[in-house]
This record gives C-alpha cells, sequence and structure tokens, in this order.
C-alpha cells in the first residue's frame, strides 16, 4: 500500500512538472505579444546546422517561459500587484521618474542623461565629412539640405527623471553633434532644444502615455521651427498657425502590461480644420518596393499647395508619428521615408527628384545614425 501511495505521488509530481510543457504552445515561428510589444520566442530544435544546438536548453527556457497557457493573465496580475504593492513598474522598458513621469528605460539613454556615453572625436569627425559630402551631394542636384534634431523628454524636463541617476558631464551626445557640425561643416540644422526648454513649462511632452516624445501640443513648436527654418530659403511656403487648427484636450491613460497606470493626463489634440495634402502610399507602393522599412513609408500629394515644392523627410518617430501630415499641407508632394535609408538616399533621390531634404534624428537614436551616415557610400562616390 506505502509503496503505491509512492509511485501515485511520483506520478502526480510528473504529471505537475510537464503540465506547463503539454499545454504550451509551440508555435515555429513564435507569437507576438501586443501588451508587450515583442514577439515571444518560438518553439526551438533540438537540432541546427551542422548537429545539435548548443544553446538548446536557454533557448528551450525562454520558449516555455513566453509560452505557458494563460501567461498573458499571470503577467497581468503580476504587474498589478507589483504596483499595488511595492509602487513598481515591471514592464522591462519603462523607468518611473519624479512625479509618476514614465521614461524609456535603456541603458544607452540612461547614460545619455548622465552626459557618460559620449561619442568618440575620430566618429564625430567622420561623420562631419560624410554629412558635409552629402549635403554637397545634393547642392550640385540644386537640393536644399537640413539636419532636424529632435531630443528625448528627459533632455527637456530633467527635473523629473528617476531619482538618484545623476548627470555627470555638461554636455551629451546631441550637443557633441550639433556643435561639429556647427564647426566643421556649412551643413543647415534646424534645431529645437531652447525652444523646447523656453515652453517647457507648458508640458509640451507626455507625462505618462509616451516615454520618449513630445505630445502634440510640442510637436507644433517643432514644426514651426522646421518650417520657419526651411521657410528662410523658400519663402513661398506657407506654414500652419494655431488658428489653422482645431485644438482639444483628451484625457489618456496608460496600460503596462494589462495593468492601467492608475494616472492620467490632458494630451492636447491638434486637428488640422481643413486638410489639403491626401495620403497616396497604398497607390505608390510599387514605386517605393525597394525601401527599408516600407511601413514607414509616407507619400503625400497637396494640388491645392501654392508651390510646386517637393519634400523628402528622411527621420524616425518623431516625424512620422507627429508632423509628416502637417509638412505636407505646406508642400505639393512630400515623401516620408525611415532613416534606415540613409545608405540609399542617392536612390531615393534619383527617383523623387526632391527639392528639399530633411534628414531628423531624435537624440535617442545618434549613436546609430552617426554610424549609419559614416557608413554611406555613395557620398564618397562623387
Amino acid at each position: 500500500m506505502k509503496r503505491r501511495i509512492t509511485v501515485i505521488f511520483i506520478a502526480i509530481f510528473i504529471l505537475c512538472i510537464s503540465l506547463p510543457y503539454l499545454l504550451a504552445h509551440r508555435d515555429r515561428e513564435g507569437r507576438s505579444s501586443s501588451m508587450e510589444n515583442r514577439m515571444l520566442a518560438a518553439y526551438p530544435s533540438v537540432w541546427a546546422e551542422g548537429g545539435p544546438d548548443p544553446a538548446y536548453l536557454s533557448r528551450f527556457e525562454a520558449w516555455l517561459d513566453d509560452n505557458l497557457r494563460g501567461r498573458t493573465v499571470l503577467v497581468e496580475a503580476n504587474s498589478t500587484l507589483q504596483y499595488q504593492l511595492f509602487g513598481r513598474v515591471v514592464k522591462s522598458d519603462i523607468l518611473q521618474g519624479r512625479n509618476h513621469w514614465l521614461f524609456v528605460k535603456d541603458q544607452d539613454m540612461i547614460r545619455e542623461y548622465q552626459r557618460l556615453n559620449l561619442l568618440p572625436e575620430d566618429r564625430l569627425d567622420l561623420y562631419a565629412e560624410k554629412m558635409q559630402k552629402i549635403s554637397d551631394y545634393l547642392e550640385r542636384r540644386g537640393i536644399a539640405f537640413y539636419y532636424f534634431q529632435c531630443y528625448s523628454k528627459e533632455e527637456i524636463y530633467p527635473e523629473q527623471y528617476a531619482a538618484g541617476v545623476n548627470r555627470v558631464g555638461s554636455a551629451g551626445r546631441a550637443d557633441q553633434v550639433v556643435e561639429t557640425l556647427r564647426e566643421k561643416t556649412d551643413v543647415k540644422q534646424i534645431l529645437t532644444r531652447d525652444m523646447l526648454l523656453e515652453r517647457a513649462d507648458e508640458l509640451i511632452y507626455f507625462q505618462y502615455v509616451d516615454s520618449l516624445h513630445w505630445n502634440e501640443k510640442g510637436s507644433y513648436y517643432g514644426y514651426q521651427t522646421l518650417m520657419e527654418e526651411i521657410g528662410k530659403d523658400f519663402g513661398q511656403i506657407r506654414s500652419l498657425q494655431e488658428t489653422d487648427y482645431l485644438i482639444t484636450e483628451e484625457e489618456s491613460s496608460v496600460e503596462l502590461y494589462g495593468f492601467e497606470y492608475p494616472y492620467s493626463e490632458l494630451c492636447p489634440v491638434y486637428k488640422v480644420r481643413d486638410p489639403q495634402a491626401k495620403e497616396i502610399t497604398e497607390q505608390t507602393q510599387e514605386r517605393w518596393e525597394f525601401l527599408h522599412y516600407r511601413e514607414h513609408t509616407h507619400d503625400y500629394v497637396n494640388e491645392g499647395c501654392e508651390n510646386d515644392l517637393r519634400i523628402l523627410l528622411v527621420g524616425d518617430s518623431f516625424v512620422r508619428m507627429f508632423l509628416k501630415d502637417d509638412i505636407a499641407e505646406g508642400f505639393r508632394e512630400t515623401l516620408s521615408i525611415d532613416w534606415l535609408n540613409i545608405p540609399i538616399l542617392d536612390q531615393v533621390v534619383e527617383e523623387y527628384q526632391p527639392d528639399i531634404v530633411v534628414l531628423e534624428s531624435a537624440q535617442s537614436a545618434l549613436k546609430d545614425t552617426v554610424e549609419l551616415v559614416i557608413q554611406t557610400e555613395f557620398a564618397d562616390a562623387q
């Protein structure tokens, strides 16, 4: 009898430890988690090219962690309990600052805030040299070139950053890039930092809803700065004024792994009253099939525009998410593409024949932008 009980307990134990494996999802390609904004680990194979996969055990553990049945409920429960009991945000890419403000939690960006990840002088020199060559390449074709520097939330609101993270230096990568381009090139720059700092009291970045970007009021000020600088060379362009928008407020909050963050904010909403630009991206997909990150390509025409100018925007989320539609109101044609297309900018220029090119880089992406520009070969061939 005792032996039977032992066997039964052993069987139950084996069943308990095997059950998660038996019930787990086995997708070979992996599944996506919209709540976590990432791909979940795919079901691993024991065999790799040439023999057994030496990383199989770690891959198996990652797959099992990501694919347990009911995992979503467990993640939501853990997120809720951690915050309610300890005030801790468990979302891996979110850092909670003072007054409950949320920032991007990324080691490189933390070091950028501290001014500890400055770019080496030799890379800055190469970057300046290549940017000058790109500018010269465009100038020979009668195309105006502008560099547009955008800034992360912690740059404009350092007083709201996480307690205990202190700044060491007085200048960061964005300062290095701006100063290097000013000193060693004739590239025209569209700078927003001082303007944004002057208007910081107006709450021009999201507090909780977005951990990185300016809100629509801040983006409008950035748009005005960009259009004013371009307007110095192209007096025929018209920029939108506040009277051209229906300006309202919308209360918004954010979910962190299924847990609704208990702080909401009134977000400004700027909607153009009478938009003239029309997006034609679906009709021009074949034309831009050679572009990288095609889902971040947006093509506009504005037949009601009073000028015949064509503008090319090369940038990231600060333009793509907030500015491209408004910019399109000021030009006959507007094309917005991802900054990963910098190495093939010559191909885009030859196909699109723009009058103006704007290269935008967010502070958070500066290291990668600099390296991508340095690696751009077409400028060296001119």
